[in-house]
C-alpha cells in the first residue's frame, strides 16, 4: 500500500463521522445576512495550497464542516482533493489527493460528501461529457466508483454536483444539474429514491443555463448558479425557497452581494446553514483562474 493511499485513507477515515447524515430532516433555524465574500485561504491557519494558480473549486463540505473536498487541475487533469481542519472558523490544512480508484487517468470533479460514507462525483472516464458516479468508504478504502446509470446520466450531457435531502414523506432525494458540454441548456433535476429524474419545479430552472445546486438539510432552500438575465456579467449565485418539500420552489433570488462580474458557481451550503462556499474568478484570487471563496452568516436570535 503506497504512502499516498495510506495518507488519503487515514484522512478520509478521520472525517467519517462528518459523512453520516441523520435519518430525519430537521428544519433550518432563521439566519442572518451573509458576510462579504472572502477567499478561502483567508481563514486563519489555512494551507497556502488550498487555492493555486490552477482552477480550484466546485467544493463541498462534510456534515461537521471539518472536511473539504474539491477539484483542481493543478497536475493537468481535474482531480479530487481532501483538506481538513480541527474546528469551524479555522483554515483548511494541506490538500491531499484522493487515491485510486476515485481519481483515475480521466478527469474527476464536483464531488459531494453524502450519507452512508459515500462520495458522489463527476467523471469523464466513460462519457467524454461527464457522468455522475458514487464510491463508498469502507475498511479497505474507497470502492470502485459506480456509474449512477440511465435514471441520472444521459450520454453526451454533463451531469454534476449531486446534493441530498430527505423529503417530508421520508424519501431520499438527490438533486443535480445536467447540461450540454457547450454549457447550454443547463437544468436542475431531482431523483427520488434513485428513480427516474425529473426537472426541479419552480424558480431554480429557467430558459437560461441553471447549474450546480446545493440544498439545505430540510429541503426548503436551494442554492445554484445561473447565467439568466440580470447577472453581473457571467454565471452568478442564486437561491430559491419553498414552504414544504411537497411544494415547488418560489422565484429565484439573485445573491447579488455574493456574486461578481466574473464566474461564480456551485454555491454549496453547509449542513448547519452558516457557510456558503463557492467558486469564483473575481479579483483577489491566486490567479485569473477560479478559486474557492466563502461567506458566512449567523443563526438569528430572538425569532
Amino acid at each position: 500500500m503506497s504512502s499516498s493511499f495510506q495518507q488519503s485513507r487515514t484522512l478520509a477515515l478521520l472525517g467519517t463521522a462528518g459523512l453520516i447524515l441523520g435519518s430525519a430532516a430537521t428544519a433550518m433555524p432563521p439566519m442572518g445576512p451573509w458576510s462579504a465574500p472572502a477567499n478561502l485561504e483567508s481563514l486563519p491557519g489555512s494551507s497556502p495550497n488550498i487555492n493555486t494558480p490552477a482552477v480550484d473549486g466546485c467544493a463541498s463540505l462534510s456534515r461537521d464542516g471539518l472536511t473539504l473536498v474539491f477539484n483542481s487541475n493543478k497536475t493537468g487533469n481535474f482531480e479530487l482533493y481532501f483538506a481538513k481542519r480541527s474546528s469551524p472558523g479555522e483554515g483548511f490544512g494541506e490538500p491531499v489527493r484522493l487515491p485510486a480508484p476515485v481519481n483515475s487517468s480521466a478527469n474527476e470533479s464536483c464531488a459531494t460528501l453524502a450519507p452512508g460514507n459515500r462520495l458522489y462525483f463527476a467523471s469523464d472516464r466513460e462519457d467524454p461529457a461527464y457522468d455522475l458516479y458514487v464510491s463508498k468508504l469502507g475498511p479497505d478504502g474507497w470502492s470502485a466508483p459506480q456509474n449512477l446509470g440511465p435514471n441520472i446520466n444521459r450520454r453526451g450531457w454533463l451531469e454534476e454536483s449531486a446534493a441530498f435531502y430527505e423529503d417530508s414523506d421520508g424519501h431520499d432525494v438527490m438533486v443535480y444539474s445536467s447540461r450540454r458540454p457547450d454549457g447550454s441548456d443547463g437544468a436542475i433535476y431531482e431523483s427520488v429514491d434513485g428513480g427516474p429524474a425529473s426537472l426541479v419545479p419552480g424558480g431554480p430552472n429557467s430558459s437560461a443555463s441553471d447549474n450546480r445546486p446545493s440544498i439545505t438539510r430540510d429541503g426548503l432552500t436551494m442554492f445554484f448558479d445561473s447565467d439568466r438575465y440580470g447577472t453581473l456579467g457571467n454565471y452568478d449565485l442564486y437561491y430559491s425557497t419553498r414552504s414544504s418539500t411537497s411544494q415547488p420552489f418560489g422565484p429565484a433570488i439573485h445573491l447579488e452581494s455574493l456574486s461578481s462580474p466574473g464566474f461564480d458557481a456551485r454555491p454549496y451550503i453547509s449542513f448547519d446553514g452558516t457557510m456558503l462556499i463557492f467558486s469564483s474568478g473575481r479579483p483577489g484570487g491566486t490567479s485569473p483562474a477560479p478559486d474557492m471563496w466563502f461567506s458566512t452568516r449567523s443563526k438569528s436570535v430572538g425569532r
